[in-house]
């Protein structure tokens, strides 16, 4: 239970004793609650309805929960136990009592001076009866009752509907986080795709392109137009081969032929078929080619 002193005369008082006391006492502007200290001016004492526990009010330095008075600084809700949120909703009922019967105004302001009224109808009218002196059987009791009752109502429904909203938004939130890491995985499979094809696209143009170019060149010079000198020395012809596997790692025996040819044209020897027979095939069989499964690298 909560108890005040009174700022005038130093007198403890149970907060059901502040409005008679302040009847009477003509220095009483403002009473102090005991526990924390925080004094109320006039009639706001009635909304301190809910005070520091005893863990903190008894081990203060050594205290490691959150404090009611740095509930505002450190951004966290202390959770408020049935008793502390009935009393809260008394004095919101007190507050609103424009909306209830005028004949219950005076009860609703008694109770904010009370801080262990029972939330369960049959415990609350022998409640009624003692501290409002009222009858049990009175109509004011019921009165009070279903006006606090409906009260209670809506802030479950307030509170029902503010979960539902919060669990909508987070499913929301999650479904659009799954969306986001989905559209990013499918964009990296694209982007991997793309630079796979890119790259196979240059091995093609760097290995198939040059060669089909060198075929083309091959079909179009022909002996004929070129005058026959000599045929190519073995010198000659490894630089020459060497050459075009500088610029691929590795080429089958028979794209090396049709290129070295194009070139050896070019040059203007005379390729005959004794060259294809027994000089190319001396020149693979150098120190300075490797020739594995058809294909041909320098060593």
């Amino acid at each position: 239970m909560v108890f005040f002193v009174c700022e005038g005369c130093n007198e403890s008082l149970k907060k059901s004793q502040v409005d008679s006391h302040a009847s009477r006492c003509s220095s009483c502007h403002s009473v102090t609650c005991v526990d924390c200290n925080i004094t109320f001016p006039g009639d706001t004492y009635r909304s301190h309805t809910s005070c520091v526990s005893e863990a903190e009010r008894y081990e203060r330095t050594v205290y490691r929960g959150v404090k009611k008075g740095d509930e505002r600084k450190s951004g966290k809700k202390i959770k408020l136990n049935p008793q502390e949120i009935w009393n809260n909703l008394i004095m919101e009922a007190s507050e609103r009592k424009s909306d209830a019967p005028s004949s219950i105004h005076s009860h609703l302001d008694t109770l904010t001076s009370c801080s262990n009224v029972p939330r369960k109808e049959k415990q609350f009218r022998n409640f009624a009866s003692n501290s409002l002196r009222l009858r049990s059987n009175d109509v004011s009791v019921g009165l009070v009752w279903d006006f606090l009752s409906k009260l209670r109502e809506e802030k479950n429904e307030v509170k029902a509907k503010e979960k539902e909203d919060k669990e909508r938004e987070e499913e929301e939130r999650k479904k659009e986080t799954e969306e986001k890491q989905q559209k990013e995985k499918e964009q990296k499979e694209t982007k991997e795709d793309k630079e796979d094809n890119e790259s196979k696209d240059s091995l093609e143009k760097n290995s198939v392109a040059p060669l089909s170019k060198k075929r083309k060149a091959t079909d179009s010079v022909s002996p004929s137009t070129v005058s026959p000198l000599n045929s190519p020395s073995k010198k000659c012809s490894t630089k020459i081969l060497k050459g075009l596997l500088k610029k691929e790692r590795s080429i089958r025996v028979s794209d090396l032929k049709k290129g070295a040819v194009v070139v050896l044209l070019e040059k203007g020897y005379d390729v005959s078929a004794s060259w294809w027979r027994e000089g190319f095939g001396e020149v693979l069989e150098g120190k300075k080619f490797k020739v594995v499964e058809g294909e041909v690298s320098l060593k």
